[in-house]
């Protein structure tokens, strides 16, 4: 029987890390399937040598088989050991593959249904639920949002940023809240100084979460400009659950997601392990496993996991392209409406969308593109004005610095640039294929 060892944080294990042998060492006795103890010689004896050829798993239409060679040597190139990729045009599924492993110890391939990680694609799975919300009459696209949420409380004798108080839901959606993580960090990172101000153990709440961020001065009036930043995302996740009187996680499976026939997302759970049909994640060039995903203050900024057909799904159900949408095509024109002034759109015309990183409008029609990245996953989507709905997810990524992040920016673009330029797209749907 193996020796219970005192659990570690993700990034804790990031930190400690050295080779194959730290990195197995902080791996929990079941959390990695295919690595069942913590000694790294055991993890090496158990690991399967990888196939020399790549699986290719899945289906497209004629036609789309440029796709599968762009995706390998993309992989090849980057050091990725999987993948998956979904394309539909007008609410049809044309092509659903998956590339690579997705546990490489064991030898399973990734599938079209294979689990993936989504990193910051979770903001538009809570922006949708927000949607859904105002939509309902339950909430209004301008209330300030420390108004729904007062049962969250910043630390004893702490000095609260006034500002706090002007924060709307609008302003959380499209980050205009006033956090601006290039002067004074990312707050989504401060897990161990959150832990001792609030004398905590990890993982931390979405709830100690913001309680900590209140203390944390704003970088700029709300609504007066536009930085990315996670922050507003947790505080839409704990409205989701004030107002509908559910748990974030269960109003999104049930009352976003099922309805776009979207079965099997989730977050992952707390004690952190891998789900079950999960990629393992890693970073870039390596084959080792990194630890599972136990981050829940982040749920609803960067929490949930999915697979690439369901991506297509939620895509095409938000732009109304197939069956019934969720949203009313009135709140659905708000995820691209243009920002109220003073925020300007970029020198391009676009603009942070409601849950969406680019939106645009012009006289092709419309588009909107969200990106993810965080330890081990680097996923993207996004809507052409000519009605293709593509997702892409990686099952590693590189983090740690701007040439790491530049490299892994260029495996989304190449596929971006083929997706752009082709034109001959045939006439099936795959998505019975999938159910």
């Amino acid at each position: 029987m193996t020796t219970p060892r005192k659990q570690v944080t993700r990034r804790a294990a990031l930190a400690r890390m050295a080779g194959i042998g730290g990195l197995a060492a902080t791996v929990q006795a079941g959390a990695v399937p295919g690595v069942e103890t913590l000694g790294a010689a055991h993890a090496q004896q158990r690991f399967r040598p990888p196939d020399e050829e790549v699986p290719v798993k899945g289906k497209a239409g004629p036609g789309l088989e440029p796709f599968d060679k762009a995706m390998l040597a993309i992989m090849d190139r980057h050091g990725v050991p999987g993948a998956a990729l979904a394309l539909a045009k007008n609410g049809k599924l044309l092509l659903a593959k998956g590339y690579g492993w997705a546990n490489v110890a064991t030898g399973d391939a990734v599938e079209p249904d294979t689990l993936f990680a989504l990193a910051s694609l979770s903001k538009s799975f809570t922006a949708t639920a927000i949607l859904l919300l105002i939509d309902q009459g339950k909430l209004e696209l301008d209330a300030p949002v420390f108004e729904l949420i007062k049962h969250i409380k910043p630390p004893r004798g702490a000095k609260v940023d006034p500002r706090y108080l002007d924060i709307t839901v609008r302003q959380c959606l499209n980050h205009s809240g006033g956090w601006d993580r290039n002067i004074t960090g990312d707050v989504m990172y401060w897990e161990p100084q959150i832990c001792r101000s609030l004398r905590l153990r990890p993982p931390v709440s979405a709830q100690d979460f913001l309680s900590f961020t209140f203390a944390v001065p704003l970088n700029f009036p709300p609504g007066t400009n536009a930085v990315y930043s996670n922050v507003g995302y947790v505080i839409l996740g704990e409205i989701i659950a004030k107002i509908s009187g559910q748990s974030y996680e269960g109003f999104v499976v049930e009352k976003v997601l099922k309805p776009m026939g979207i079965k099997r997302a989730a977050l992952h759970p707390e004690e952190g392990k891998y789900l079950k049909g999960e990629a393992l994640r890693h970073l870039a060039g390596s084959l080792i496993p990194l630890p599972p995903m136990q981050t829940p203050m982040l749920d609803a900024t960067g929490g949930w996991t999915c697979s690439v057909v369901d991506m297509a799904r939620f895509l095409t159900n938000l732009d109304g392209s197939r069956g019934e949408p969720l949203l009313s095509e009135k709140t659905r024109k708000l995820i691209v409406e243009p920002p109220p002034k003073p925020l300007k759109p970029r020198e391009n015309g676009s603009y942070f969308g409601l849950g969406w990183d680019e939106a645009l409008v012009n006289d092709k029609g419309y588009t909107y593109f969200k990106d993810g990245s965080f330890q081990g996953m680097r996923t993207f989507m996004k809507r052409l004005p000519t009605g293709v709905n593509w997702a892409l997810l990686y099952n590693a990524s590189m983090e740690f610095d701007r040439l790491d992040g530049q490299i892994v920016g260029s495996t989304i673009q190449e596929v971006r640039q083929l997706v752009e330029r082709f034109d001959k797209y045939p006439d099936i749907d795959l998505f019975k294929e999938f159910p």
